[in-house]
């Protein structure tokens, strides 16, 4: 579909220049139309091709729920971890929360994430997180900085 939409823009593109710099009489109404259409088209494209880019990146996700480690260093400074069952979708909320820290809503409820947890184990890749973000299947949201 992508690739359709592509090749529409181009022969649009082409046929306006055509238009443009052939000498003579052109119909200012058909100038205007494919002038109109064509950043149309280009913005369609590219909503297009992102949403092609999100859908390859997310081919590898499990939404399953699993259990998941996240390590931190407390106030005095020694080793503290949580094992936590999660949802893909939440595991992802926590990806993108780790470096920040805070309180966040999941669909669970609220967890508290230290300042600079780490992750380790099975979880979602940042990229993956950042692809759900943008398809807007990520929920999650701040609920207070700690």
């Amino acid at each position: 579909m992508t690739t359709l939409y592509v090749a529409i823009t181009a022969v649009l593109t082409l046929s306006l220049l055509g238009l443009l710099l052939r000498p003579g009489q052109t119909r200012p109404m058909t100038l205007w139309l494919l002038a109109a259409l064509l950043p149309v088209l280009v913005a369609v494209t590219a909503a297009l091709w992102q949403q092609d880019e999100v859908q390859a990146t997310l081919k590898g996700f499990d939404p399953a729920p699993r259990q998941r480690l996240l390590i931190w260093r407390d106030q005095k400074g020694e080793l503290d971890r949580s094992i936590l069952t999660l949802s893909g979708l939440d595991a992802a909320c926590l990806v993108r929360a780790s470096g920040k820290g805070g309180t966040y809503q999941l669909g669970g409820g609220k967890i508290v994430v230290p300042p600079n947890a780490q992750r380790l184990g099975s979880w979602p890749s940042p990229e993956q997180a950042e692809a759900l973000m943008l398809s807007g299947q990520l929920g999650c949201r701040r609920a207070s900085s700690e």
